[in-house]
Order: structure tokens, then sequence, then C-alpha cells
């Protein structure tokens, strides 16, 4: 009798990790076209930002505050800036998006992405790429490229663990597109903050 069920606890465990459930297939339905794949197969999202009035020079410090504030020290997220192309990019990774346990112990995904913000007068293009998964478990780091994984590729294994982490790099990577946009058109603190004479 125990190995009856050690064997079901087996094959069920392989189909959860292998398969796609239908919580699974509904996240990926509910963000279906909502990113795009770049000549190297990786996963990005685009938005231009209109800002009237805003000369490139601030459009520029405004993008550069982004990273500071948003990634503790910009110095190592950014990884160039040419201020007379009016072009800063950036790498970092989106830490411990997903935990799921292996049978062994829990592990801790995350995903490396790169964004570029190019900005001339009145306006800005913000540009991110999802590049790589990264997992830890027991600090042992494995990465592997996120067009090799399901869902960008359907023949990935790990579909539910894999499309759950792509849906929470998802959601995190338009969560970036909505602040860094902020950033360009308000400031990075507050608008009246910025604005206040003091």
């Amino acid at each position: 009798m125990k190995r009856v069920v050690t064997v079901f606890f087996v094959i069920a465990s392989c189909f959860y990790s292998y398969g796609q459930n239908s919580e699974v297939s509904n996240m990926l339905k509910e963000i279906e076209g909502q990113w795009s794949l770049d000549d190297n197969n990786n996963v990005t999202y685009q938005r231009i930002v209109e800002v009237p009035d805003v000369n490139k020079d601030e459009l520029f410090s405004r993008a550069q505050n982004y990273f500071i504030y948003n990634y503790g020290s910009g110095k190592s997220v950014i990884q160039t800036q040419d201020k007379e192309k009016g072009q800063i990019i950036g790498k970092g990774i989106y830490d411990r998006l997903h935990t799921f346990s292996n049978g062994t112990g829990w592990v801790y995904l995350g995903t490396w992405h790169i964004i570029r913000v190019d900005v001339k007068d009145g306006r800005a293009r913000i540009i991110i790429t999802l590049t790589e998964y990264q997992e830890d478990f027991k600090g042992m780091l494995t990465n592997s490229n996120v067009s090799k994984e399901f869902p960008i590729n359907d023949e990935g294994g790990r579909k539910n663990i894999m499309g759950k982490a792509f849906y929470k790099s998802h959601n995190k990577a338009i969560e970036s597109l909505d602040l860094i946009e902020k950033a360009i058109k308000e400031g990075t603190t507050s608008k009246q903050i910025e604005d206040d004479k003091w």
C-alpha cells in the first residue's frame, strides 16, 4: 500500500510540475497580447510617453532619478548612460517573484530584465526586456533564458511553475513601466515636492 501511495504521489507531482493547470491557463489568457518578442526572442514591452514642454535634459534627469530611487544605487543598475544621445540602459532583477517547493526545499525565482529609456524634447520611450530567470535553491543560483521556458517555448517543462513566474514577471514589468512613466511625467517623489520653492 505504501508503494502505491508513493507512486501516485510521484505521478501527481510530475503532472503538477510539467502539465499546465486551468489556473495558469487563465492567468496567461489574462495577459495575452500585452507583450511582444524582439528579434532575439526576448519578451519586450514598450511605451511612448508624451511630455510636452519638457526638454530633453530634464527628461534625462528624471529617468536617471527613477533608477536611483527604485534600485537603491543607480550605479549598480545603470549599465550605460549617454546624455547627448538621451539614452539610459539599466539591468536589474525582479527578485524572488515566485516561490515554489522542489520537494527537498524552497526555490526562489527572480527575473533579470533590461530597462532602456530614450529621451528627446517632449517625449520618452521606455523599453523593458525580460531576459533570464534566476532560481535560488539554498544559495545555488541557476539561470535560464525566458525565451526557452514556458509559455514562450511551448516545449518548456514545469508549465505551472514557469507559467506563474511569467505572469508575475509580466505584472512587475507593467508596474515598472507605470513607475518610469510617472517619474518622467512628474518626477520621482511628487510634483508638489519637486516644484516647491525652497
